[in-house]
C-alpha cells in the first residue's frame, strides 16, 4: 500500500505543470544533455540524461565557470590535452526550422538573403550553443531558491551575451512579456501564449524544454517567455550581422548566403564568434583571429541606465 501511494505521489510530481511553476521531479522525456560533459553523469531509464551542475552556488569562480575572456592561442592543442571541454550538443531544440524562417521573416530586411534550409539548419545548430550557455548560467543562478524566474534568465543573458546583444534580447523579452500581460482574460482560452506574446517560437515548448533539462526545480512561465523571446531575437541579431558583413557576396545588391560565407562572417564578428563556439568557456570580445572588439564594453552605467557620456 505504501509503495502504491509513493507511485501516485511520483506521478503527480511529474504532471505538475501549472501556469506558475512546473514540477521537474524526474521529467527527462525529451532532453538528453548534461551540463557536466564528463562520462560520469547519471543516466536514466528514459534513455536521456538530465542536466547536472557540477559547481555549487558558493563556487569561488561563480560566473567565471561560464565566461572566460582569455583567447586560447591554440584551441586544438588544448582540446587534445583535455583542457577545453566542449558544450553538450542538443539532440532536440525547442524550435523548428520553419519557426526559424518565420522569426526571420518578421524583419523584411533579413529575408533578402533568402536563406536555404542548409543555412537555417547550421544557424540553428550554432544558436543552440548560445541557448545552452544561457540555460547553464540560469541554472546556476536558480540554485539558491530552487526556482527560475524572469530575473534569473535576464541575469544569465547579461552575463553570457555582449552588452549590445543583451540589450536587444532583453528589450524583445520585455516587449513579449508586456504583450502577454496586456492580453485579455478571454484570450487565455482562445489564443496560445506565443500568439499573445507576439512570438513565432513556441513558449510552451521552451517551458517543457526547461523542465526536461532541469534548469530549476520550479520554472515560472515568465522565465519561458523571456528565454523564448531572447532566442528568437538572437536569431535575427546573428543573421542580420551576417547579412551586413562585407564578406558576403552580393548579386545586384542582394546578399547570397552560403554556409562558407556565414561561417566567415561569424568568425570575423568579435561579439558572436566566441558565443557560438563549441567550448564550455566563453571567449569574449575577440574574433577568430584574436582581434578585440573595436567598441568599448561598459561594466557601469549612469543613473539613466545608459553608458557613460562621451563614449
Amino acid at each position: 500500500m505504501a509503495g502504491k501511494d509513493k507511485t501516485v505521489v511520483r506521478t503527480l510530481e511529474d504532471l505538475t505543470l501549472d501556469s506558475g511553476y512546473g514540477g521537474a521531479a524526474d521529467s527527462v522525456r525529451s532532453s538528453s544533455v548534461s551540463l557536466c560533459c564528463s562520462d560520469t553523469h547519471q543516466s536514466v531509464s528514459h534513455g536521456g540524461n538530465y542536466w547536472h551542475l557540477t559547481e555549487s552556488m558558493h563556487s569561488r569562480h561563480n560566473s567565471l565557470d561560464t565566461v572566460n575572456t582569455v583567447l586560447a592561442e591554440d584551441t586544438e592543442i588544448l582540446e587534445c590535452a583535455g583542457h577545453c571541454a566542449k558544450l553538450p550538443e542538443l539532440e532536440e531544440v525547442p524550435w523548428s526550422l520553419g519557426e526559424v524562417e518565420g522569426a526571420l521573416r518578421k524583419d523584411e530586411e533579413l529575408m533578402l538573403g533568402n536563406p536555404s534550409p542548409e543555412v537555417l539548419a547550421r544557424l540553428s545548430a550554432l544558436i543552440s550553443r548560445a541557448l545552452v550557455r544561457v540555460a547553464r548560467e540560469a541554472q546556476r543562478l536558480s540554485l539558491r531558491y530552487a526556482k527560475c524566474t524572469k530575473h534569473e534568465i535576464q541575469s544569465a543573458i547579461k552575463v553570457v551575451l555582449s552588452w549590445t546583444i543583451s540589450v536587444n534580447c532583453i528589450t524583445a523579452a520585455l516587449s513579449a512579456l508586456s504583450l502577454y500581460n496586456m492580453s485579455s482574460a478571454g484570450d487565455k482560452f482562445s489564443r496560445g501564449k506565443s500568439v499573445r506574446c507576439g512570438l513565432v517560437f513556441s513558449v510552451g515548448r521552451f517551458f517543457r524544454w526547461m523542465v526536461d533539462s532541469r534548469v530549476a526545480l520550479r520554472i515560472h512561465e515568465h522565465a519561458a517567455i523571456y528565454l523564448c523571446a531572447c532566442m528568437e531575437s538572437l536569431f535575427r541579431e546573428v543573421f542580420g550581422r551576417v547579412l551586413r558583413s562585407a564578406l558576403v557576396e552580393r548579386d545586384n545588391g542582394i546578399p547570397k548566403i552560403t554556409l562558407e560565407s556565414m561561417e566567415q562572417a561569424i568568425s570575423n564578428d568579435s561579439e558572436i564568434w566566441g558565443l557560438l563556439q563549441p567550448y564550455q568557456h566563453l571567449i569574449c570580445g575577440k574574433n577568430s583571429s584574436g582581434r578585440k572588439h573595436d567598441k568599448t564594453f561598459f561594466l557601469t552605467t549612469d543613473s539613466g541606465g545608459q553608458p557613460p557620456a562621451g563614449h
